[in-house]
């Protein structure tokens, strides 16, 4: 049985007229009759009467028009659903957001690519830029928002779509914490607390270099390995610290007062990473998404 007949056989029984139903599917009269005699041999029974006052549908036609019906409009579907996923608009992905960046832009770009691409089921997960990086080249993950710059080498691409401005954390009753700004020179000989750099190269030097100055690594007084320990090390009055305004905004703790710095303000950028060789046309879609919101 072929898919075309049943559209034949359909068109002729809602029309009740073979040269209505001809117009319809834009196929000559003559070979649309024969196509339907075809399929009545095919199936052994007729499924039309014909006289000279026009056309109906006999007892067997009758009960195959809404079978047919379902069966073209699955077949529809399977088709329209197959080109969505070629074309990027429908499919799964697995995104992975970096813990130093929720809320701002990378939320912005999720929900307006969720109401764009409703098909499209986005997994979101999260890490650290460098394990985002190891998990990309592993294909556990396909899109990864990342703290540029990376180590791309040559199976990683990336694109940045925003910055972010660095804050300062402090002791609430620490004399920064009176200041509405703070100097980028201010923080010099203060205890700080760290993170560790393997966890983002990137930003863990941008960060020192716009605040501190390009190569200058003051010394650490406290590792902590998130941002949430960090904060409440800070609380814990072991020192200061510095994370992105985005982050201190969520991660708000008490005993802690967040300061900005005074212009020019440091920031850190974020950015989407993927791998080059991805065939995903969803993962392509995502990326041209993100290139248009940078």
């Amino acid at each position: 049985m072929e898919l075309r007949h049943l559209r034949y056989f359909v068109a002729v029984a809602e029309e009740l007229h073979y040269g209505r139903a001809a117009q319809r599917l834009h196929v000559a009269q003559p070979g649309l009759s024969q196509q339907i005699k075809a399929f009545e041999r095919e199936l052994g029974v007729t499924l039309f009467d014909r006289n000279r006052r026009g056309v109906s549908l006999t007892e067997a036609g009758t009960a195959l028009l809404p079978a047919a019906k379902d069966v073209i409009a699955r077949a529809d579907a399977a088709v329209a659903l197959a080109r969505r996923h070629g074309a990027g608009q429908a499919g799964r992905l697995v995104v992975s957001l970096t813990r130093s960046a929720p809320g701002g832009v990378v939320t912005d770009l999720i929900e307006r690519f969720r109401d764009r691409h409703p098909a499209v089921e986005l997994q979101l997960t999260s890490g650290y830029t460098a394990l985002h990086e190891q998990r990309l080249r592993d294909r556990e993950i396909d899109i990864a928002f990342v703290r540029p710059p990376i180590d791309l080498r040559d199976d990683l691409a990336c694109v940045q779509i925003g910055l972010e401005p660095i804050v300062a954390a402090v002791h609430s009753t620490h004399p920064l914490a009176r200041k509405r700004r703070i100097r980028r020179g201010d923080l010099a000989g203060e205890p700080l607390i760290w993170w560790p750099r393997e966890h983002g190269p990137g930003m863990w030097d941008r960060m020192l270099d716009q605040v501190f100055g390009e190569g200058v690594r003051p010394p650490v007084a406290h590792w902590e390995p998130e941002e949430e320990r960090m904060l409440q090390a800070v609380a814990q009055g072991r020192g200061l610290t510095l994370v992105t305004e985005g982050r201190a905004h969520n991660l708000r703790m008490p005993g802690v007062a967040i300061r900005r710095f005074a212009d020019p303000v440091p920031t850190v950028p974020v950015g989407v990473a993927w791998r080059r060789d991805d065939p995903d046309p969803t993962v392509h879609r995502f990326v041209e998404h993100a290139r248009a919101l940078a």
